[in-house]
């Protein structure tokens, strides 16, 4: 083994070496650069002089006027530098030579070799460059090659040009070297030097200065090799006796360090590890004396037992467990103590359980064991055996632990987890309890429902085997896992799951995911409630449905599908507000089909419908799609045409709807050419409002009815003074029965057969205080469209009750009323309203008779039945009013329990020039007769038409030339006391009006 002072001149001595090699290397490349670079310069001293020796030549040649011959063709630049070369070549021992050459020359001498070939073409890829060195070999020989570019000026092209540009004795003599361009590359200057003599200048030059270097790190090895004696080897050497002292138990060995070098630094830890090692031991006495305090003080028993199961050792705590003494117990085999567990002979249940305490590693595991007390009760007991070497012997060493407690509460956790288990086996939700790793730690009964069918009752399932029936975890946007979400963000969270287990059929489950800590506040995983919301989702997807569908009911006509009035006037407002801020113009189409009463009351609602359907269909396909087309309810259509800049193509808009719809239709087999009229308004030019913009167009299709229909009109001004005069005539009639405006006139009713008085018609007037008398044909169809015809009669059926209770007493006695009947009216109030009046006023019910209309019995016939049966049973008369204007089903007609009918005046007027009018009245009355039914025929005006009617059988007669309508002091005047018996005699009857 050699020692540190060896070690350390052997180290020494090769940094010394190594550091030698390294700069004698070092030196050599720097010498061998510089000498190269040297010759750099005298190539390039070379290049310099061999190009200003081609300039001379070449500008004095070709300045000088010489000819060129045989004999001065040696003067030009490539011979003389040809011949240069050749002399420098002979004169100069170096091995140095250089010249001019080409690829292509006219001299074969200045043909370039391999080296320079390749210089050549080395310059014609890279003509930035302008020279070049590299080394080379030849015939066992190593050379330095510079070259350097020749590019073809303007004067080498005198000769290297054209060839016929050439001199002649050029041309004659050589046969190569022309076209040459313009900076094209012509040759290369080649100087070629020896490698050797620069080899042997930096040997020489290396070999100088290394043996300097030589004498230099001798006498530095010895100086340094000195120093660290003095400095590291004697030092060490003490600290290495001094550590040799310590070893040996010489605790207060000491190192005197002075200075801060490391070896100083040494000496003091070494003092200070010495004062520490003294201090240890001090301490190892005093922790062995601690030791003993803290296993008598430790709470668990611990037991020293030597392999035959001898008690060496008994801490107080195991006394206390065991109910002994340590000086009783001490020597005493531990068989005494766990008697069940040695329940063999001593040795073997000993070996058993040495045995399993080795196999079991327990110093790190527990087993439970049980322990009998002094006075002899058995107890559970840990126990925690490890075996232990003590001067070589073998001994246990024994930690019991009194657990009876611990087992007690175990037991008490156990019957709350079974109390816990069995609450939340009761929750009808599946409840799983899952840690990190996915693995189920606790699940109740619903969650059970769902594990595979070959479950076994010892295996962990993982969430997504059995919520899922796959082998991996939930992941993507289509089911992310809540287990990941809530241990990423500790936070609650609810998503929603398709699960598909044991069931062939997919449930959606919503999952409430909540963090499960434990009790060191850790989050380990989650508790997940699951509910099956399949069947929630159904129910909301049908509200929904059903919302939509209700919705889109509530804004679009049930019959056409088309927008209803809610959806036309938000989509007019919204596109008047658009008009007003594009300054563009809205058009509002009012359309109102022509007679459509007629259709419905004489073919039937099934036609009608389907008549509105078609023209439906038709406005749709006349109008562009960005318009709307509306049902306002009835046979009332509406058109709004958006961003009109020229108004004028609305005309053709309502041109092309009434042309499209004035077309056949054929409804359920029955051919139709319906007509419309139609009223205009414009925004902003007649209206600013949706309200006031419906009103105008309104209006406009009023204006286009009083012009006969099946045509359009467009709104103006004056439309207002007839809507202006009946709001205003509204307004006044509303107080007309409040303040007694109203008035009953009764018009004279004959019975032609014996011109005898058989009763009268109440017809209502109007006697406005500053309008005077207004026309019935101004303010009913006013009252039947406010709904006021209601109140109004009621008032006429109770005005002429009380009437006939006046005229009790009187000749007028068995006179009958005539009362008419509007359509809004004839409802099953007034049946009520009629019995009040005939029971207030005592009066017979035969003396009230009704007229109706025939539009209002066929509007609603089999109702209309009921309620005329009933009128009829209370023993009133019925009498068809205006009989012959409108569309009556002779099949209803027998079924209407009426007793007369009224001859409209429109076909007696006419009735002596028109055949067809007498034609009508004569099939009328014949109707009448054959079905048992009594005629009365309205507006007789003239003997001849008195004549007529009396002739085709007439029953009764009314009109002005029997008598007309009068208030009741008049009627009174004309028939109660000037006309006793009512006769009507034949010759007076014109004086009666």
């Amino acid at each position: 083994m050699l020692d540190l002072k060896s070690k350390l001149l052997i180290t020494i001595g090769a940094v010394f070496l190594v550091s030698f090699g390294v700069l004698t290397y070092i030196d050599y490349q720097n010498t061998r650069s510089q000498i190269v670079e040297g010759l750099m310069n005298e190539a390039r001293s070379i290049r310099g002089m061999m190009a200003a020796t081609r300039r001379v030549y070449r500008h004095e040649f070709m300045t000088s006027g010489i000819p060129l011959n045989d004999k001065t063709v040696g003067l030009l630049p490539a011979h003389a530098l040809s011949r240069i070369s050749d002399e420098f070549r002979r004169t100069v021992t170096s091995g140095l030579t250089f010249n001019n050459v080409s690829d292509r020359p006219r001299n074969p001498k200045l043909m370039a070799d391999a080296i320079e070939l390749e210089a050549i073409q080395y310059f014609r890829r890279n003509a930035d460059i302008d020279e070049r060195m590299v080394p080379f070999s030849a015939n066992g020989k190593s050379f330095y090659h510079f070259s350097a570019p020749i590019w073809t000026t303007k004067d080498c092209l005198l000769c290297h040009g054209k060839r016929e540009d050439a001199p002649p004795s050029i041309r004659e003599q050589y046969d190569t070297a022309y076209d040459y361009n313009l900076g094209e590359l012509r040759g290369i200057l080649s100087i070629k030097l020896p490698a050797e003599e620069l080899e042997r200048r930096a040997i020489k030059q290396v070999w100088d200065s290394s043996l300097s270097y030589l004498f230099g790190f001798i006498f530095t090895f010895l100086a340094v090799f000195l120093l660290l004696k003095q400095t590291l080897l004697v030092r060490i050497t003490r600290l290495t006796k001094a550590a040799a002292e310590l070893a040996a138990g010489n605790y207060s060995a000491r190192l005197v360090s002075k200075g801060s070098d490391e070896i100083a630094q040494v000496s003091s830890a070494f003092n200070a590890m010495a004062e520490a090692i003294e201090m240890r031991t001090e301490d190892l006495e005093e922790s062995e004396q601690r030791t003993r305090a803290i296993v008598e003080a430790a709470g668990d028993g611990i037991l020293l037992i030597d392999s035959e199961g001898t008690i060496r050792d008994f801490n107080p705590a195991a006394g206390r467990i065991f109910g002994f003494s340590s000086k009783t117990i001490i020597g005493k085999p531990l068989s005494l103590l766990l008697p069940n567990e040695i329940s063999l002979s001593h040795r073997e249940g000993l070996k058993q359980l040495f045995s399993s305490t080795d196999e079991l590693n327990l110093n790190q595991e527990r087993i439970e064991v049980t322990g009998q007390h002094r006075d002899g009760a058995l107890f559970p007991v840990a126990l925690i055996m490890t075996p232990v070497q003590i001067h070589e012997e073998q001994l246990y060493l024994a930690m019991v632990q009194d657990i009876s407690i611990r087992k007690q509460t175990e037991l008490a956790v156990q019957q709350k987890q079974e109390f816990l288990q069995s609450v939340i086996d009761g929750v009808i939700d599946p409840i799983m309890v899952i840690r990190s790793d996915y693995q189920i730690i606790m699940m109740n009964q619903a969650a059970r429902k769902n594990l595979p069918d070959d479950t076994l009752t010892d295996k962990r399932y993982c969430c997504y085997e059995v919520s899922h029936g796959r082998d991996t975890p939930c992941s993507g946007d289509d089911h992310p896992c809540p287990l990941q979400q809530v241990m990423a963000t500790a936070e609650p969270v609810t998503l929603i799951h398709e699960h598909q287990c044991n069931s062939t059929e997919s449930r959606l489950f919503e999952l409430d995911a909540s963090p499960y800590w434990e009790s060191n506040g850790h989050l380990t995983g989650i508790i997940e409630i699951s509910k099956d919301i399949t069947e929630r989702l159904n129910t909301e997807r049908q509200l929904r449905d059903n919302e939509a569908r209700l919705r889109h009911q509530a804004h679009h006509d049930a019959l056409t599908g088309l927008p209803n009035r809610v959806l036309f006037h938000d989509r007019l407002d919204h596109a008047m507000r658009k008009a007003h801020r594009t300054n563009t113009k809205v058009a509002v189409l009012f359309l109102d089909l022509d007679r459509f009463k007629n259709i419905n009351d004489g073919l039937g609602h099934d036609v009608g419908d389907g008549m509105l359907k078609e023209v439906a269909n038709r406005l749709q396909k006349a109008i562009r799609g960005d318009d709307t087309v509306a049902r306002l309810g009835g046979d009332e259509f509406v058109i709004i045409l958006e961003e009109l800049s020229d108004p004028s193509s609305i005309a053709s808009v309502a041109t092309k709807c009434l042309n499209t719809l004035s077309k056949k239709m054929v409804i359920k087999g029955i051919e139709l050419f319906p007509t419309v009229s139609i009223g205009i308004s414009l925004f902003p030019d007649d209206e600013l409002s949706v309200d006031g913009l419906m009103k105008c167009a309104d209006a406009a299709m009023y204006r286009a009815k009083d012009a006969g229909r099946n045509t359009f009109q467009f709104y103006t001004s004056d439309m207002n003074e007839q809507t202006i005069r009946l709001l205003l005539l509204e307004g006044s009639l509303r107080h007309a029965l409040e303040d007694e405006q109203l008035q009953l006139y009764y018009q004279p009713k004959f019975d032609l057969s014996n011109r005898k008085l058989i009763g009268m018609e109440a017809l209502i007037r109007w006697h406005h205080p500053e309008k005077g008398l207004i026309s019935p044909a101004d303010f009913i169809p006013l009252a039947e469209d406010t709904g006021m015809i209601v109140s109004i009669g009621d008032w006429v059926i109770k005005t002429a009750c009380q009437q006939l209770n006046r005229w009790k007493k009187t000749e007028f006695k068995n006179l009958h009323i005539a009362v008419n009947i509007s359509a809004r009216h004839f409802n099953p109030t007034l049946l009520k309203t009629i019995a009040r009046e005939l029971t207030a006023n005592h009066l017979p019910p035969a003396l009230l008779e009704l007229e109706i209309t025939e539009s209002v019995l066929m509007d609603s016939a089999e109702a209309a039945i009921e309620t005329l049966t009933q009128i009829r049973n209370m023993g009133i008369s019925l009498a068809i009013d205006d009989f012959g204007t409108g569309y009556s089903s002779l099949s209803y007609l027998k079924r209407f329990p009426i007793t007369s009918l009224k001859i409209d005046r429109s076909f007696v007027e006419d009735v002596i020039e028109d055949s067809n009018d007498a034609a009508i009245v004569s099939s009328i009355v014949a109707l009448a007769k054959n079905m048992d039914l009594l005629v009365t025929a309205e507006g007789v005006e003239t003997e001849e038409q008195l004549a007529f009617i009396k002739k085709l059988g007439c029953d009764y007669g009314q009109g002005f030339l029997l008598g007309r309508p009068v208030p009741v002091a008049e009627f009174e005047r004309l028939y109660l006391r000037k006309r006793p018996n009512y006769l009507l005699p034949e010759k007076n009857i014109i004086s009666l009006h």
